[in-house]
């Protein structure tokens, strides 16, 4: 051997602690030339992973961990947004309000008594804001048949007219807030 030759156990040892610098996931038995194919894969990734992440940080952008995504997801999901709603369901005229409930996995569950009509509005989560406005119901309609028979159909429409309203000012909210504690010691 000359001065210059390596021995394959050194040129192993090597791939291994390069590997092991770029975070390189190998067996320990693994041979020399499937370890340099998959530092060379490693290294192929790592440029477009650096171009990315200097990107990122000249543009101002910050990638968000899953927690951060989760916790954002769940802020937006939990929002209040105050809103005045109307049901167009013939079948439930008589109600004054109904008991929603929406759940996922990500916030649990909501659960909310909502007023029909409230002239105020009512402050609602907006996930349950976006059921509501999703929300579809059967009416039955006369309508005639290729010989000219009245048959009933039915067709779907939107179970609620819901209006947004702006959010209520910091004079609006003071005086809800006594209203609320007038209603408290009364009870």
């Amino acid at each position: 051997m000359s001065d210059l030759e390596i021995s394959p156990a050194d040129e192993l040892a090597a791939l291994k602690s390069r590997a092991d610098l770029l975070g390189v996931k190998y067996h320990p038995s693994i041979s020399a030339e499937k370890l340099r194919e998959k530092i060379a894969a490693a290294q192929a990734e790592q440029p477009q992973a650096q171009n990315q992440a200097s990107t990122a940080a000249e543009t101002g952008v910050v990638a968000e961990t899953a927690n951060q995504m989760r916790k954002r997801l769940k802020d937006e999901a939990l929002r209040l947004v105050r809103i005045r709603l109307t049901c167009m369901n013939p079948a439930k005229r008589e109600w004054d309000g109904e008991i929603f409930t929406v759940a996922n996995s990500m916030i649990g569950s909501v659960k909310r008594f909502v007023p029909f009509n409230a002239e105020d509005g009512w402050h609602v989560e907006h996930i349950l804001y976006e059921f509501l406005r999703d929300r579809q119901c059967p009416i039955y309609v006369n309508a005639k048949d290729s010989r000219g028979n009245t048959i009933r159909k039915h067709k779907m429409i939107k179970e609620f007219a819901i209006e947004i309203l702006p959010a209520l000012t910091s004079e609006e909210l003071q005086e809800l807030a006594a209203r609320q504690a007038a209603t408290r010691a009364i009870d």
